[in-house]
C-alpha cells in the first residue's frame, strides 16, 4: 500500500496531514519523543508539541507521565473503528438536524416563476425525483402511457421502490418483459399494472412519463428516442406545482385508463 494512498486514508478519518504523517511515523517507529517526532517531519518544537496535544484530543495516539513525555501510536484496527462509528454518528445527528429545518411557508399568491423547473440529465432528474417522492405523504401515481427504455425504468423504480408510501405504477404492455429484468428494484410498496397497450409508434419520439406524488404537483420525465434508440444526452424533466395543471393532466390520464384497449391503440400499418 502507498503511504500517499494511507495518508490520504488518514486525513478522511479526521486527520491533518501533518498529524498523519505523526501517526504514520509513531506506528513505524514505535514509542517516540516530541523530539524525536520533530526531526520526523522536519518541524519545529512548539509545532510539534501542537500536532500532538491534537492527536491526544483526538484519541489517536498515548503519551507517558515521565519525563520527558513519550508518544505511543494507537493500534490502527481500533481507531479505524472507532472513527468510523463516530462518523457514522456524526451523519445521524448532523442528518437528524438538518431534517428537522422548516422550509419557509409558501405564499397563497400564484407565483408562475415558481411553478415549474427544468431538470437536465439523469442524476439531477434524480435528485429531484427523490425529494418528491420522498417528501410525499400520500400514495404516489406513476403513469407511463408509451412504451420507455429499460434505462427509465431502472431510474424511477430505484427511487420509488424507497418511498414510505404505496405507489401506483401504470405502465405500457410492451414494457413487461423489461420489468421482469429489474424485478429485484421493486420494492413491496410498488404495485405494477399493465394497463396501456402496445402501439405502433414513430422510431423518433418523445415519451413521457409522470410521476404524480400529491395533487398539487407532478414531475414529467421526458425521455427522447431517435431512430428507436434512446438518446440518453437528450433525457430531462419538468416539476409542475400547479395545481389547475396537475388536475388537468390526472384527468386526462384516468380518462385514457377508463377507455377500452380498442379505442387506444393504434392501427398498424398494412
Amino acid at each position: 500500500m502507498k503511504e500517499e494512498e494511507v495518508l490520504r486514508a488518514l486525513e478522511t478519518l479526521g486527520l491533518t496531514g501533518k498529524e498523519a504523517r505523526a501517526y504514520l511515523g509513531l506506528l513505524e517507529r514505535g514509542i517516540s519523543t516530541a523530539q524525536q517526532v520533530s526531526q520526523l517531519l522536519g518541524v519545529q518544537y512548539p509545532a510539534v508539541y501542537r500536532i500532538l496535544q491534537s492527536l491526544e484530543s483526538k484519541g489517536w495516539i498515548e503519551v507517558s507521565q515521565d519525563r520527558p513525555n513519550r508518544y505511543r501510536a494507537r493500534a490502527p484496527r481500533i481507531m479505524a473503528e472507532e472513527a468510523r462509528q463516530s462518523r457514522e454518528e456524526s451523519l445521524v445527528a448532523s442528518a437528524e438536524t438538518v431534517a428537522e429545518l422548516k422550509e419557509a411557508t409558501p405564499s397563497k399568491e400564484r407565483s408562475t416563476d415558481s411553478d415549474l423547473w427544468m431538470y437536465k440529465g439523469a442524476e439531477a432528474i434524480g435528485r429531484k425525483l427523490r425529494e418528491i417522492v420522498l417528501a410525499s405523504n400520500r400514495q404516489i401515481l406513476c403513469a407511463s402511457p408509451f412504451p420507455v427504455a429499460p434505462e427509465i425504468l431502472r431510474l424511477l423504480f430505484d427511487i420509488l421502490g424507497r418511498s414510505r408510501r404505496t405507489v401506483r405504477a401504470v405502465l405500457n404492455e410492451a414494457n413487461r418483459a423489461d420489468l421482469a429484468e429489474i424485478g429485484g428494484l421493486l420494492g413491496r410498496n410498488v404495485r405494477v399494472r399493465f394497463q396501456f397497450p402496445a402501439r405502433h409508434l414513430p422510431k423518433t419520439r418523445l415519451a413521457h412519463t409522470f410521476v404524480f406524488p400529491s395533487d398539487e404537483e407532478v414531475f414529467i420525465l421526458n425521455s427522447f428516442y431517435r431512430n428507436g434508440t434512446f438518446v440518453a444526452d437528450k433525457l430531462h424533466g419538468l416539476w409542475v406545482g400547479d395545481m389547475d395543471f396537475v388536475r388537468m393532466q390526472l384527468e386526462a390520464m384516468l380518462l385514457d385508463l377508463s377507455q377500452p384497449r380498442e379505442t387506444r391503440a393504434l392501427p398498424r400499418p398494412a
